[in-house]
């Protein structure tokens, strides 16, 4: 613990993962830091000195400073149930009226997806594209009310879960409703297409 209040002292705002030895006297641990404009560097602390010595990055040809910032909204599914969802809009647009990509995960019981870099997602976002990632009911990481609520639901209620997403960007500003596509694959595949069958005025 005082070793990861060390770490995230040196780096805010960014995920810290610590790696320890497995000779606990080694000075050293490997940190592993990320966020969702950053894909990750690799780096060696030095617990007695307090140093950091970077070691590498992943896709170090990635600039930060051109990527998309990432956040969590909440919206209600037209049951009353709360979604979380991920939105991503390009960076530096004025979040009004843009082409949106509703991104299905696959699974579909398992967590969508997390606070982090994603390489499709900012492809995406840098093509002028806003990104809605729903954690539709039967997602995991939501607790079990919510994953519960996704049994039995392909084709209804997961699917409306996502449909309602993309309506709630048209009502927030953020999506032009003239302009949304559904993708995803695997589960995501699916109810693309089965997006196209229950909403087919919505997704173009």
């Amino acid at each position: 613990k005082a070793v990861q209040e060390k770490v995230d002292a040196l780096l805010p705002g960014t995920v810290n993962l610590i790696g320890v030895g497995a000779r606990p006297e080694t000075p050293w641990v490997l940190v592993a830091s990320y966020s969702d404009v950053q894909p990750g560097t690799v780096m060696l602390f030095n617990t007695e000195t307090g140093k950091l010595n970077k070691v590498g990055d992943f896709f170090a040809q990635v600039d930060p400073a051109r990527m998309a910032k990432q956040e969590l909204v909440r919206y209600k599914a037209r049951d009353g149930l709360d979604i979380p969802a991920w939105l991503t809009v390009p960076k530096g647009s004025t979040r009004s009226k843009l082409p949106l990509v509703v991104l299905v995960h696959g699974g579909p019981y398992v967590r969508g997806t997390e606070w982090g870099w994603n390489d499709e997602v900012q492809f995406l976002a840098s093509r002028g594209y806003a990104v809605l990632q729903p954690e539709f009911r039967g997602s995991m990481g939501f607790g079990d009310k919510h994953f519960r609520a996704g049994w039995k639901q392909w084709g209804l209620g997961m699917q409306n879960d996502i449909a309602d997403g993309a309506r709630w960007a048209i009502a927030q500003g953020i999506a032009d409703p003239k302009r949304i596509c559904i993708a995803g694959a695997s589960y995501g595949g699916y109810a693309a297409l089965m997006g196209l069958v229950n909403d087919p005025d919505l997704y173009q």
